[in-house]
């Protein structure tokens, strides 16, 4: 079997919880008295609760699978056809990051998405947050101690994907501080090709794997799209990659004028 590639995209996660003490009379005005009581968290407060949340998540998502199968939200994906040729799985989880606990959609694919159809899938994953799966998960109530935890994949302002960070492992890192165990980098170009980064990343990972680097192509790749401006994309490319500017990559230091981040919304 071909080797994947793995993507964890995060988004905002909060949570609603609701005390023990909070009577469960829905009727009438108590409602509206019930609903004062309920408090908001964010994604730093639901820390201590991701093991219950992570297994309410493989509880709900076996719900009407046979055997050990659980929710794959590219099985009702209706959009571009070389979308669903590219993204094997996406799994709904959760993941921690820098004390914060995200939305985290896991993607398998069979090759990288280009940037429209990265939009198009983050769009249709909006959807499933907003409307789908994430509408029907909020409504799993969670026992904690206290009380209850309904937990939200979605919100109406500020919601954004972002990719995780990659984890290093110890073995990698110290490769990457031993230089005799670095492979030529490929030669590349840089002329002609200025204006588009993802243009120049994708020749780049194509010249990476051609010289046996799959690893460092998605490394690459991943570094790329957390880069905050193009000027910092095109060096972390020259790390990768012999370019025109990789003699002075690790000096050149100041960047021009700062452009939007490569995010999708």
């Amino acid at each position: 079997m071909e080797d994947t590639i793995k993507i964890e995209l995060l988004t905002p996660l909060t949570g609603t919880f609701l005390p023990n003490e909070m009577e469960q009379d829905w009727e009438g005005e108590e409602y509206h008295e019930l609903e004062e009581e309920q408090v908001l968290f964010d994604g730093a407060d639901l820390i201590p609760y991701v093991s219950e949340i992570q297994e309410k998540i493989a509880e709900y998502s076996r719900v009407g699978h046979e055997d050990d199968k659980t929710d794959n939200l590219m099985d009702y994906f209706d959009g571009s056809a070389a979308i669903k040729e590219k993204v094997l799985s996406a799994v709904p989880s959760v993941k921690e990051a820098d004390g914060v606990l995200y939305g985290c959609t896991i993607l398998e694919l069979k090759e990288y998405l280009e940037t429209e159809e990265l939009s198009e899938l983050c769009e249709y994953l909006t959807g499933q947050y907003s409307d789908g799966w994430g509408e029907g998960f909020e409504q799993q109530e969670i026992p904690v101690e206290g009380g209850e935890l309904c937990i939200h994949f979605w919100r109406p302002m500020d919601f954004e994907f972002q990719q995780a960070k990659p984890e290093v492992s110890k073995e990698k890192s110290e490769k990457q501080e031993n230089p005799a165990n670095v492979p030529k980098r490929p030669k590349m170009q840089l002329l002609g090709m200025d204006g588009n980064v993802f243009a120049v990343m994708a020749r780049a990972s194509k010249l990476l794997q051609e010289n046996g680097q799959g690893q460092e192509a998605k490394e690459m790749i991943a570094r790329v799209q957390k880069s905050e401006n193009y000027y910092q994309a095109l060096h972390i490319i020259s790390e990768y990659v012999e370019t025109e500017l990789s003699a002075s990559s690790q000096n050149d230091t100041k960047p021009p004028k700062k452009r939007g981040k490569e995010e999708c919304r």
